[in-house]
Parts: structure tokens; C-alpha cells; sequence
């Protein structure tokens, strides 16, 4: 009876999710409110609770990704206050010559930072350019979307690649970065296919430039400099991400105007992103804690007769959970508590995980309440039906690419 009770909670406690934002409170919200509404009908005990909550302060992985989104937040608002994006934009308008180039690297760029409605910061540049190379309203949009997602799946300081590090420190992270990015080649080879091969390629931009081609590129080095930065000191010296993120902080000082600049600081900081990270590590740490709950999935996988069988189970749960909720880290919370508890080798554990994964994008990333969709089709003045549109042989593609 209890096993069912915890089942019971939990599947209440997540769809509260949806409706909560059908009812226009934010996603932060939405997920503390479902944390706490899992807390209590979980019945593990205010003990147990305590021990989950402290454990973020004290657990190094934990830890590390809550200080690494507070500050790559705080990275991209200040960046943001003092138009160094707009620095970046110029000058990669300067270099290419290409609306089409343009168009992939712009959204690509802005989406690695966590900033709030970075979809609006990047739609109004792809919206102009998009317009000038003959694109349709649905296709400025759904360019805009592709391209400001890359990130999400390959950039070290994304936030589901920083949960994984979390929930998974065994997982080499970078090993999944290559697979994800072998996918996300094959969709974007698609991409473009549909909707960026007819604009000639070297359609001169109208872009005022007194600089030569060296000078843009050393403008473009510096203020992206923020961003790799930090990417490098991870990779290659292994400095912890939210130290190497600090460096970034100093990089950012430098390029700035200085004006008021703890203010803009405090200003920058995404407090609903920290809330949303926190939120997802308390539900995905309470569900490790309903042994009874999970001993439903054990049985069910301990009867599966082969990883296929197993690996459908748990991609469907992905992909639910992404596309009810809007968002690819709660599946993640759902799905990667499971697995730590199925025995399997390293590498079929690797794999499992990378399609956890993309089962959890594709589902945010085609959910109606996906929030970056809402701010780009109000930009672009486009509904979501016209957008479903454009994306319906994208769609198949994904999906059939993720079940290959």
C-alpha cells in the first residue's frame, strides 16, 4: 500500500506542473510548489527531507552546479546590461558575408547564456536578418529556436549538462557532449535542408564596418572571451565550473564600463534559474529516497528481456515528462534516479544516459509550454500553430534520429 501511495504522490505532485503554468505562474514557482507538494505526500520523513536539503550545501557536485547557474546568470545579465552581446553581434556581422551564417551563429552565441528571455535577445536579430533573406515569419522563428538550442546540449555550462554532473558524477559528462553533438549535427545538417539552403550564401550584409576582417575577428575573440574561457580552464586544467565561471566575472569587469558594477551584478543574477536547480536536485534527491516506489521500476525492468525493451521504457518517461512540464530537467530528476539503480556496465550506462537525454529535449523542446518558444513567437508575431507547421517534418526527423 505504501509503494502505491508514493506512486500516486508522485505523479500528482508532477502534474501539478502543467497546470500551475496553464494558470501563468513562473516556472521557478511551479517547480519549488512541486518540490514541497512532493516532500509531503512522499512520507520519507522531515529527517530524511532535512538530510536532502542540506546535502545541497554540503554535497561538492550539488553544490558546484548551483553556484555555476548563480553566476554564468550573473555572466550573461552583465554582459547583457553592457551590450557586450550587441559587441559580439557586430562583429560577426562584419566578418561573415553571409545572412545564412549569420543566422546559425547569432542565436547559437546568445543561447549559451543564462539569461533571462535570451529567445527575445536573439529573435529580433534572426527576425530582421531572416526577413532580408526572404524567410517566412514561421521560418524566422523555428531558425531562431534550432539554433538557440545547440547549446543546450553540448555547452559544459547548460544547465541539464550541469544537473547530469549532479546526478550523475560517474557519467563522464564530455563523453555525452560528443554524442549529443553527433546528433545535433544531423538535425542541423536537416535544418538546414529545410530552411536555410535557399538563401544564396554570400548575400552581402548591409552592415556599416570601418574595421578590417583581423580587427573584427580580435573584437569577436574578446568579448566572447567570457564565454570559452571558463570552458577551457574546465576541460584542459580541470578547474571546478563555478571557479572557472569567476574568471569570466573578471573577464566581463575588464570589458565593461565599470559603471555601477556591483549593482549590475546583483541586478544580473537569475534567482528563478538558481530556484529551478535547486528545486529539480530536492525532487530528484526525494525520489532516490522512495525505495518502495522505485521497487515498481526495478520489477518492471528486472522483466524486461533485453536493453531495448528497457532503454523504450525509459526514453517514453523522458519524453512525457519534458513534454508535459516545458522543461528538460525535470524528466532528467524522474529518469537518471532510476538508472543509478539498475546494474550495467559503464559504457551501456553512458548510452543509456545520452538517450535519457534527447528523449528530455525533444519533449521540452516541442512542448507548448516550452517558455523560449512563447518569447520567440510573440517577437516574430507568429502562433503556435503556424510554427507546428514549419516544424512537422522536423519533428519526424528527431524522433525517428533518436530512436536510431
Amino acid at each position: 500500500m505504501h509503494t502505491l501511495n508514493q506512486l500516486i504522490s508522485t505523479v500528482i505532485s508532477f502534474l501539478i506542473i502543467p497546470i500551475l503554468l496553464r494558470n501563468r505562474m513562473k516556472l521557478s514557482t511551479s517547480l519549488a510548489i512541486t518540490a514541497l507538494v512532493l516532500a509531503v505526500l512522499s512520507m520519507i520523513g522531515i529527517h530524511a527531507i532535512g538530510n536532502i536539503v542540506l546535502g545541497l550545501l554540503v554535497t561538492n557536485h550539488s553544490r558546484d552546479a548551483i553556484l555555476t547557474v548563480l553566476i554564468v546568470s550573473t555572466v550573461g545579465g552583465t554582459m547583457k546590461h553592457y551590450k557586450l552581446l550587441d559587441k559580439v553581434v557586430e562583429s560577426l556581422l562584419n566578418i561573415f558575408r553571409s545572412r545564412k551564417i549569420v543566422l546559425m551563429i547569432i542565436p547559437s552565441m546568445i543561447g549559451t547564456l543564462t539569461i533571462p528571455g535570451g529567445a527575445v535577445l536573439s529573435a529580433p536579430f534572426v527576425d530582421n536578418i531572416g526577413a532580408d533573406a526572404g524567410l517566412k515569419p514561421p521560418q524566422r522563428a523555428a531558425v531562431n529556436l534550432i539554433f538557440r538550442h545547440i547549446s543546450t546540449m553540448v555547452f559544459p555550462f547548460s544547465i541539464p549538462i550541469l544537473f547530469l554532473r549532479s546526478a550523475s558524477p560517474d557519467i563522464n559528462v564530455y563523453l555525452i557532449i560528443l554524442y549529443n553533438l553527433a546528433f545535433l549535427l544531423l538535425m542541423l545538417t536537416f535544418a538546414h535542408y529545410l530552411f536555410l539552403r535557399r538563401i544564396e550564401a554570400n548575400v552581402p550584409i548591409s552592415q556599416s564596418d570601418s574595421c578590417g576582417f583581423q580587427e573584427n575577428f580580435r573584437r569577436f575573440l574578446i568579448f566572447t572571451a567570457p564565454i570559452y574561457v571558463p570552458v577551457l580552464l574546465n576541460a584542459i586544467l580541470g578547474i571546478p565550473l563555478f571557479a572557472a565561471m569567476l574568471v569570466s566575472l573578471v573577464i566581463v569587469y575588464a570589458e565593461s564600463e565599470k559603471e555601477k558594477f556591483l549593482w549590475v551584478l546583483r541586478k544580473s543574477a537569475n534567482w528563478d534559474i538558481l530556484i529551478i536547480i535547486i528545486s529539480v536536485l530536492i525532487i530528484k534527491d526525494i525520489i532516490l529516497q522512495m525505495d518502495e516506489m522505485l521497487m515498481i521500476f526495478d520489477n518492471i525492468f528486472s522483466r524486461t528481456t533485453n536493453s531495448l525493451s528497457m532503454m523504450t521504457v525509459f526514453m517514453g518517461t523522458s519524453l512525457f515528462f519534458g513534454f508535459i512540464t516545458g522543461n528538460i530537467t525535470v524528466p532528467l530528476a524522474v529518469t537518471l534516479p532510476m538508472l543509478s539503480r539498475i546494474n550495467m556496465s559503464n559504457d551501456l550506462r553512458h548510452v543509456f544516459t545520452y538517450y535519457l537525454m534527447i528523449s528530455a529535449f525533444l519533449g521540452y523542446y516541442f512542448s507548448p509550454l516550452h517558455l523560449c518558444q512563447s518569447f520567440t513567437l510573440k517577437v516574430m508575431q507568429v502562433t503556435i500553430g503556424e510554427l507546428y507547421k514549419e516544424y512537422t517534418v522536423y519533428a519526424m526527423v528527431s524522433q525517428v534520429q533518436n530512436s536510431v
